[in-house]
């Protein structure tokens, strides 16, 4: 990935189904493959994963592993929502900050794994004659401005749903409407650049580091890299939080 995405159409050599045309967007073999299958991987196994546990979860006593890990990941989402939305309405978004964070971690997560012991497979897609290079979902912009898309459409319509037109005055009056719509093109680019930026520089650091030494210094970054999926994951997590508060709060 990294900048190098695989299009659909260099798996699917079928050009009845790679010529589809998606209007604006191209054709349905421009697609990003890579990006698609490693964004679907990290939600199948986020849900394979809570499947497992919900069936062993108990009420009383400490419970496995799996609930405790659950558990802590609830409670960590849930003191930021409930700290930047309040506690009277957190837990109306609560499940999809939930989401939100898991997603962004598991994508994280899943692109530190060491793909190159299969990248270097004859077999392996090749783009422009090199072994294509797999990446997390999260240093495709394509994900990245989809999750801040859905977090913008969240705290627009929370804060509409909340104060009415008393929120949507907002982006017509004057001298507060230039600010308002300011806010509007940048918070949700820097939710967006800002998670693919670092993921990205994340993933170059660890191959460049992998061309120079590829057995132990690729482990302490590999190492880093983990410390940085989790913060990414709270940063765009606590950011969204941010905003859906500032959007329903009284003072509208």
């Amino acid at each position: 990935m990294l900048g190098k995405n695989l299009p659909l159409s260099e798996l699917v050599h079928d050009p009845s189904i790679n010529s589809i045309a998606l209007g604006p967007f191209g054709t349905v073999g421009d697609i990003h493959a890579d990006t698609v299958i490693m964004a679907w991987t990290a939600m199948v196994l986020i849900i394979v994963g809570c499947a497992s546990v919900s069936s062993n979860l108990v009420v009383q006593g400490a419970g496995g592993p799996g609930q405790a890990i659950l558990e802590s990941l609830y409670t960590f989402v849930a003191d930021i929502a409930k700290g930047a939305i309040g506690e009277h309405r957190y837990k109306t978004y609560l499940p999809l900050l939930c989401a939100m964070f898991t997603f962004i971690l598991g994508s994280n997560l899943l692109g530190i794994l060491p793909f190159p012991v299969l990248e270097h497979q004859h077999w392996w897609p090749h783009m422009h004659g090199e072994h294509f290079e797999v990446a997390a979902a999260t240093t495709d912009f394509n994900t990245t401005a989809a999750l801040a898309g859905i977090a913008v459409l969240t705290y627009l319509v929370s804060g509409l749903m909340v104060h009415g037109g008393e929120y949507a005055k907002l982006f017509f009056i004057k001298p507060v409407a230039p600010l308002e719509w300011l806010d509007l093109i940048v918070r949700p680019s820097t939710l967006a650049f800002r998670l693919l930026l670092v993921i990205t520089a994340d993933e170059m650091l660890r191959s460049s580091f992998l061309k120079i030494c590829p057995v132990f210094v690729p482990t302490a970054v590999m190492g880093f890299e983990i410390f940085i999926a989790m913060v990414q994951a709270f940063v765009f997590t606590l950011l969204t939080s941010i905003y859906i508060g500032v959007a329903v709060a009284e003072h509208h």
